[in-house]
């Protein structure tokens, strides 16, 4: 029995480590995790040698930035950190700069060792081993980045089959915008409509309510590379109704159209990359339908001449096309283009394109989320790479058009 209990012991103390382990896994923040390096300081004191190390090993991790400025000093390494005998004291870091530069770092630190602390000529230093709290963005962070901004309405009021203020109908319209462009998966769509709610997270997560973990997410917020400034230039909507004297039947019928123009804009140069208007239109009364048809159509045709839809995969049965979710429909018609040979405008040297060969059509078959499969419908000689142009819009409900104003040839755009 003895035995037994002893047994049993060692299993419940097996389990409780190891549920330990998995919470203390799920506990670590999203995104977060511990670096390791290996970083050398020096001081006028065994102390400031030590925590010009620290600095050293957060620059490493994190990275520092240098100013030019009359001024000699720099900051700030804060935060509760552990040496290799538990002792755990604040962090507070002023480092001293060449050349009338400020050096700027900051960072986490969760524990470090002293390998070496040596007198030297001028002071001490300090060779350590420092772990450093670093937050690694999402993959889909490394896309080009799109800030959306809010649609702007000329109009303080309009009427789409019922009564809207110009920041409603500018509101509806941003909103879905910004679920197509993210559909797309093609930009790192950011937020610029809720700053307020963000840093509102973010003074939360600064403060002495999280961990030093959590910690490690400020400063990460993104920039963007273009901003997507979408303005309504017209809405209407309107039902109306006659009575034939005749037969004293009543006929109703309902036209309504929304026209939004869109630029996008280069952050770093203020240069104005892309500039169209898109109209929707439709007999049916449904203002939000038509919200969705000229929002669909404005965030499709933008990413189409920026990131037209390929084929990453040929086989006997057909072919799988870099596009899925709502940016793809079944029963969708693309002609597949070989591109060939770069043209460049021989008066500014930008790119204009590649000449491209009509191989064929296909037709979308299936949709998930981030990729398609298509079956050849004319053609067959495709391969991975082929550029695919809409042959034919999608499929659309009755009594419904859609119209883009935009060049009959193609315009390729000179995005970084």
């Amino acid at each position: 029995m003895r035995f037994l209990g002893n047994k049993l012991t060692r299993v419940l103390v097996l389990l409780a480590v190891s549920l330990l382990a998995s919470l203390t896994l799920h506990a670590q923040p999203s995104g977060t995790r511990q670096v390791e390096v290996e970083a050398s300081g020096f001081g006028g004191t065994q102390d400031e040698a030590i925590r010009s190390g620290l600095a050293a090993a957060v620059s490493q991790v994190n990275g520092t930035s240098l100013q030019a400025d009359q001024v000699t000093a720099s900051s700030n390494v804060t935060g509760a950190v552990s040496n290799k005998d538990g002792v755990t004291e604040d962090v507070d870091v002023t480092l001293s700069a060449s050349m009338s530069a400020r050096t700027q770092t900051s960072g986490n630190i969760h524990s470090y060792d002293v390998l070496s602390l040596s007198k030297i000529d001028s002071g001490y230093e300090a060779k350590l081993r420092v772990r450093v709290y670093r937050y690694d963005t999402p993959a889909s962070s490394a896309r080009k980045r799109m800030a959306l901004l809010q649609t702007k309405a000329k109009n303080g009021k309009y009427f789409v089959f019922r009564n809207y203020s110009g920041s409603e109908l500018a509101g509806l319209i941003t909103s879905a915008m910004e679920q197509e462009l993210v559909q797309t998966r093609k930009f790192a769509v950011l937020s610029r409509d809720n700053l307020a709610e963000i840093g509102a997270e973010l003074n939360l997560i600064s403060s002495d309510a999280t961990s030093r973990e959590e910690k490690a997410k400020l400063g990460r917020m993104l920039g963007a590379d273009f901003l997507l400034l979408p303005e309504i230039v017209s809405a209407s909507g309107s039902t109306q109704s006659k009575t034939i004297k005749i037969t004293g039947q009543t006929e109703t019928w309902s036209s309504g159209a929304i026209t939004v123009s869109v630029k996008v804009i280069a952050v770093a140069t203020g240069e104005v990359k892309f500039a169209e208007q898109y109209r929707a239109a439709t007999t049916v009364e449904n203002s939000r339908g038509l919200v969705a048809s000229v929002s669909k159509t404005a965030i499709t045709d933008i990413v189409e001449r920026i990131y037209p839809k390929q084929i990453i995969k040929v086989s006997s049965s057909g072919v799988i096309i870099n596009a899925g979710g709502r940016s793809v429909s079944i029963g969708q018609r693309y002609n597949v283009f070989r591109p060939g040979e770069v043209l460049f405008d021989p008066y500014t040297g930008e790119s204009l394109g590649s000449e491209e060969t009509l191989m064929g059509s296909i037709v979308v078959s299936k949709v998930l989320a981030k990729m398609s499969h298509a079956t050849k419908v004319a053609g067959g000689e495709f391969e991975s790479g082929m550029i695919l142009r809409p042959a034919s819009a999608p499929v659309v409900k009755p009594k419904a058009s859609v119209e883009v104003k935009k060049p009959v040839a193609g315009v390729a755009l000179p995005f970084d």
